[in-house]
């Protein structure tokens, strides 16, 4: 999990909307090419991120909703509770490697605006709850992490680690 960053609601949201801004800029300048065909050390392309990004926050989504992550994300509840993330992230981009650039976009930006429309209504105290608030039926031990912190985790902390690999595999193959 990552480390928190931001303690109240209004600090998530500033840090989320930067992170998206510097992300979607920067994919903005980006050619059909770039997104598809250059690729990095394991074979993804800035496509395959945006995808992989689409789907952990989609998990926030389903999360604040109640609902198991695992369908978010597309994959097994014995996968998502017992196996580790690269054996998640793997089935994911099996799953959507052949999904057009065009409905990747509209699936990322999608997914983004539901997240946000979520968080609109919420409270630094709902935030605070801790994970079992919101998936009590999961398995697992203790109450786990914030909310918060799944969410900052899933949204600005993930964005910016993306549009790092994202930049460094478009400027290797250039």
């Amino acid at each position: 999990m990552t480390k928190r960053q931001v303690t109240t609601k209004a600090e998530l949201l500033a840090d989320i909307e930067h992170a998206w801004a510097v992300l979607n800029a920067a994919l903005d300048r980006l050619t059909p090419t770039q997104m598809m065909d250059f690729r990095d050390a394991q074979g993804w392309t800035a496509k395959d991120h945006l995808i992989h990004l689409t789907a952990w926050e989609r998990s926030m989504v389903f999360f604040l909703q109640g609902q198991p992550r695992h369908a978010a994300l597309g994959v097994d509840e014995a996968l998502y509770l017992e196996g580790d993330d690269d054996d998640i992230n793997a089935v994911i981009h099996q799953q959507r490697k052949d999904l057009p650039l065009a409905e990747a976009l509209r699936q990322f930006r999608d997914g983004h605006h539901q997240l946000m429309k979520l968080l609109q209504p919420l409270t630094d105290a709902d935030l605070l709850k801790p994970y079992r608030h919101y998936l009590p039926a999961e398995p697992g031990d203790g109450d786990g992490p914030p909310a918060l912190d799944m969410i900052y985790g899933n949204t600005a902390h993930h964005f910016t680690e993306h549009l790092g690999w994202i930049e460094a595999l478009v400027n290797e193959a250039c």
